[in-house]
């Protein structure tokens, strides 16, 4: 009688692990419209563009900021652009410009500075198979920023030029400090 109480269990596990082994194994089913289906993430801070001028956007982002050296990497998706780097920088912000002297969308970097009273800005623009700056950086203090400048725009009455922001330092009696930034703007022609 104590066999059998023994043997009865014995059995009963035995007989499904054999009826488990025996069953065929189980392929997954893998929906590919799914999986063509999905965008890739943006990084943070990224931004889309037509910078090529074959009306097929890509992302440019943030890559990399090196504080070591004081440089900051602008990638781009898949790498199909080569990377962008900003000197004497330990950060930036990208801005997409639609300027009407340039086919493509035009990136605007305005990079963060370790003095952190300026923001500089750079204008880079995709021709010839390689990167290029049509105007030189420039600064704004921060005294001089609001909501709705625009840093950079066309030029209304030329439209070989470019009109753009910057700060000047000007000795000011009537202020506390004796001394403000002036906010200017400049036409100034587009590089070829």
């Amino acid at each position: 009688m104590r066999f059998l109480l023994f043997a009865i269990p014995l059995l009963l596990f035995g007989c499904k692990n054999i009826s488990e082994k025996n069953k065929p194994p189980i392929e997954p089913v893998i929906d590919e419209t799914s999986i063509l289906d999905e965008k890739p993430e943006l990084p943070e801070g990224a931004i889309t563009a037509d910078f090529i001028g074959n009306q097929d956007s890509i992302y440019v982002f943030v890559k990399k900021i090196d504080a070591s050296t004081e440089s900051t990497f602008i990638g781009f998706e898949n790498e199909e652009l080569p990377d962008i780097i900003i000197p004497e920088s330990i950060g930036a912000k990208l801005t997409l410009l639609k300027l009407k002297n340039f086919p493509n969308d035009v990136l605007l970097v305005n990079a963060k500075l370790k003095d952190s009273n300026f923001n500089e800005y750079y204008v880079f623009v995709w021709k010839d198979s390689i990167w290029k700056q049509p105007v030189n950086r420039f600064n704004i203090h921060k005294s001089n920023i609001t909501d709705t400048l625009i840093p950079i725009s066309n030029n209304p009455k030329d439209s070989t030029q470019l009109l753009r922001f910057y700060s000047v330092f000007n000795m000011d009696r009537k202020s506390e400090k004796k001394y403000s930034w002036k906010l200017m703007q400049e036409s100034v022609p587009v590089a070829e």
